[in-house]
């Protein structure tokens, strides 16, 4: 076989493709390695965090409030006092449950975007994208908790996608079990009770379809209400709601007027699909939001598309992906939940990710040639980010709202 034929041969094999795969994988692990051992100093967010773990008895981080108003869920934080107190709170040990809850996610994201994306190229575009999304990397290594809602939103994520099929292979008791379990996933993430309402839905979908398993909607129900009320009394009744909300007004949804509300939605969309990026220079913010607004469009497409398909469930991330920002959306409204807030939305960045490369391998559909462009386009962008946020990390630098100075 001629050299010129074996190569092209090659360059369209599966074994090209997930060698690739595997490289784009590899490099953003890298660079959250690389991050991870970098051991900046804290910064002030994490140094208030900090004096909580040292300051705190295993008892009184379930019933003080936090130092300077400081918002973290409670269990969470005793794992990492526990972890961090047997190496003298070296950098490295207060950061080392956040590295690996984003290493976690990172890993069920890959085999959750495998359901979905079947075409190499989408997914090795998918995989490739991690690595542009400059928060995606930073908090890898930061003593916060928005890995951590990577995770448990990648997790119930998961779930979402095998509950059908759980709750008929698995034994009646095992899958209350994992039921009863799921909440309690919120003493560790607020996010997790967003999709708890998601698993909430589909068990009274099944219960009204098959007129039975009502014990497994109230053995859920039951857990949900432990779980609310631990977190309710070990960490939200000790952060009144103002307090809280006092430093995030700029990041919930108005109804004063409707160009407040229209304002504030606005500015929200903006942050939740783009600002996860980078945050400097502006242009580099502007060319996302010119690509995540592929992303935008089909979060209401896919779903108006499968979701009858799905027979009214919540089983896939076409279908997931809007009930989950309509989530955030009514915890907007109510001030409940920062809307927009680049870090506290940052477990829906993944999802973010993947509408983005589905919404432009739909223009296949519409022309071949404008999904070349914009599909090439999205790869270029993608490598200035992530050879700028290389920069940073190999210089020890990459900050909390990671700016990326490199000519195009």
């Amino acid at each position: 076989m001629p050299f010129k034929k074996r190569v092209i041969n090659f360059l369209s094999s599966e074994r090209f493709f997930s060698l690739c795969i595997l490289t784009a994988a590899g490099w953003y692990v890298a660079l959250c390695f690389l991050h991870y051992f970098n051991q900046r100093p804290l910064w002030c967010d994490e140094n208030c965090v900090l004096q909580s773990i040292k300051s705190f008895s295993p008892m009184e981080i379930f019933n003080k409030k936090l130092i300077l108003y400081q918002v973290f869920p409670r269990l969470y934080l005793l794992f990492i006092q526990q972890v961090s107190r047997l190496f003298n709170y070296h950098l490295l040990a207060l950061r080392f449950l956040p590295f690996v809850a984003m290493m976690c996610a990172f890993r069920l994201w890959l085999k959750i975007a495998r359901y979905e994306m079947k075409n190499n190229w989408e997914y090795l575009t998918f995989v490739f994208s991690w690595s542009g999304a400059g928060l995606l990397i930073y908090y890898a290594a930061e003593l916060k908790q928005y890995s951590m809602d990577v995770l448990v939103a990648s997790v119930f994520i998961l779930f979402l996608y095998h509950q059908e099929r759980l709750a008929i292979t698995l034994k009646p008791s095992r899958y209350i079990a994992l039921l009863v379990l799921l909440p309690f996933l919120g003493l560790f993430s607020y996010p997790a009770f967003i999709f708890v309402a998601l698993v909430f839905y589909n068990l009274v979908r099944a219960w009204i379809e098959k007129k039975k398993d009502l014990s497994f909607v109230l053995c859920f129900v039951g857990a949900v209400f432990l779980a609310l009320a631990l977190s309710y009394f070990f960490d939200m009744r000790l952060r009144p709601i103002s307090d809280v909300t006092a430093g995030f007004n700029n990041n919930f949804i108005s109804l004063n007027s409707p160009g407040d509300f229209l304002k504030t939605f606005q500015e929200g969309v903006n942050n939740i699909f783009s600002r996860f990026f980078t945050e400097k220079p502006k242009f580099a913010r502007g060319l996302a939001r010119s690509f995540v607004v592929f992303g935008l469009v089909y979060l209401f497409y896919t779903f108006f598309k499968n979701f009858k398909k799905e027979n009214y469930y919540l089983k896939s991330i076409n279908t997931i992906a809007l009930a989950a920002f309509m989530g955030l959306f009514v915890l907007g409204i109510l001030h409940k939940y920062p809307f927009g807030l680049p870090r506290t939305t940052l477990f829906f960045a993944p999802v973010v990710l993947f509408l983005t490369v589905k919404g432009i391998s739909s223009l296949k559909g519409i022309h071949p040639l404008l999904y070349r462009v914009i599909q090439g386009g999205y790869i270029i962008f993608l490598l200035y980010l992530t050879t700028g946020l290389a920069r940073c990390i190999f210089s020890g630098d990459l900050g909390g709202m990671p700016e990326v100075w490199l000519p195009l």
